[in-house]
């Protein structure tokens, strides 16, 4: 404990050294926070990769190309 209340005054008493502990304490939390980004995209990945068809195509409805069978709509009037 007694070398972290020297750093602390030591920090204190000089600015820049604070800053200097802050940035790399910072540095340092955002290199494992990207890391556990990155771990739970290859989670995502795997999971869909789980998923996806044996071809590697993708299904798609038979009657999609063909023309809406809704009845076209409105009456003439003159």
């Amino acid at each position: 404990m007694g070398f972290i209340g020297a750093l602390v005054s030591v920090c204190k008493a000089m600015p820049v050294l604070e800053r200097l502990v802050c940035s790399l304490a910072d540095a340092v939390r955002e290199a494992k926070a990207k890391s556990r980004y990155e771990a739970k995209l290859d989670h995502i990945d795997s999971a869909l990769d789980a998923f996806i068809l044996p071809d590697g195509g993708v299904e798609q409805r038979r009657d999609a190309d063909q023309a809406p069978t809704v009845p076209p709509s409105g009456t003439g009037r003159t």
